[in-house]
C-alpha cells in the first residue's frame, strides 16, 4: 500500500484497522483487563489518599520514606531512581523531608553524595503511613472471603513475578511495600532466580566443557 507521498506504508493490522478485534476474539480476557485497570486505579487512589493524610503532601514523599527506611544510607541518586524522579525533583523532595524533620543527611558527601536516614520522627511517620496504607487496601478486600483473598494473593504473586526482570523492577514495584508483612516476596524471589540463571550462564561460558548438573 502506498501513501500520497509514494512511500509504502504498513497494511492496517488488527490494532490499527480494527481496534475492537482483540476484544471480540477474546471477550473474557478483554473484560478481565478492563476490570483490573479499574481496580488498579481505585487501589492507587486509596493508597495515595491514605498516605497523603499522614505525610501532608501528595507525590513521592510517602514512597521516599519507605525506600529510605528499607535501605538506610541511600544517597539522593539511589533514592530518585525507584521513585522515577529527576535529580532536581529528588533534591527538592529530600529538602522538604529534611525541613519536616523526617530525614537526616550525613556522611562525607562529595561525589558519592550524602547518606539519607530517617530521624526518630521520620520513623514514626513511616509507621503511621504504612498503617494507613494497610487499612485502606484491606478495606478494598473486605468483600472477599478469607479463601478468596488467599487465591487472590497467589494470583498477585504470579503477576508481580512476571513484572520482574532486574533490580530496578524490584525497587520500583516495592517502593511503597510494608516489607515485614511480605516474608515471601514474589518480586525478590523472581529476581533471585534471574540472577542465579545469569550466574549459571556466566559460569557455563567461562567453562564451556563443564557439564551442567
Amino acid at each position: 500500500m502506498h501513501n500520497d507521498r509514494g512511500r509504502t506504508s504498513d497494511p492496517p493490522g488488527p490494532e490499527r484497522g480494527d481496534p475492537d478485534r482483540a476484544a471480540r476474539e477474546n471477550p473474557r480476557s478483554a473484560r478481565t483487563a478492563n476490570l483490573f485497570g479499574a481496580l488498579a486505579l481505585e487501589a492507587a487512589r486509596a493508597q495515595e489518599a491514605a498516605t497523603r493524610v499522614v505525610v501532608g503532601q501528595a507525590g513521592a514523599a510517602a514512597a521516599a520514606l519507605v525506600v529510605v527506611a528499607a535501605s538506610p544510607g541511600r544517597t539522593l541518586e539511589q533514592l530518585r531512581e525507584p521513585l522515577g524522579l529527576t535529580q532536581p525533583g529528588a533534591t527538592r523532595l529530600v529538602e522538604r523531608l529534611v525541613q519536616a524533620g523526617w530525614i537526616e543527611r550525613g556522611g562525607p558527601g562529595g561525589r558519592r553524595g550524602l547518606r539519607l536516614r530517617l530521624t526518630a520522627t521520620g520513623q514514626q511517620v513511616f509507621e503511621e503511613l504504612l498503617a494507613a496504607r494497610r487499612a485502606a487496601l484491606t478495606e478494598l478486600l473486605t468483600p472477599l472471603s478469607g479463601q478468596q483473598q488467599a487465591q487472590l494473593a497467589e494470583l498477585f504473586e504470579t503477576l508481580l513475578a512476571a513484572c520482574t526482570h532486574d533490580r530496578a523492577d524490584l525497587e520500583r514495584l516495592c517502593r511503597l511495600c510494608e516489607r515485614r508483612t511480605c516474608k515471601r516476596c514474589p518480586v525478590g524471589h523472581a529476581l533471585d532466580q534471574i540472577l542465579d540463571a545469569a550466574r549459571e550462564e556466566e559460569m557455563h561460558h567461562a567453562n564451556p566443557r563443564q557439564a551442567r548438573p
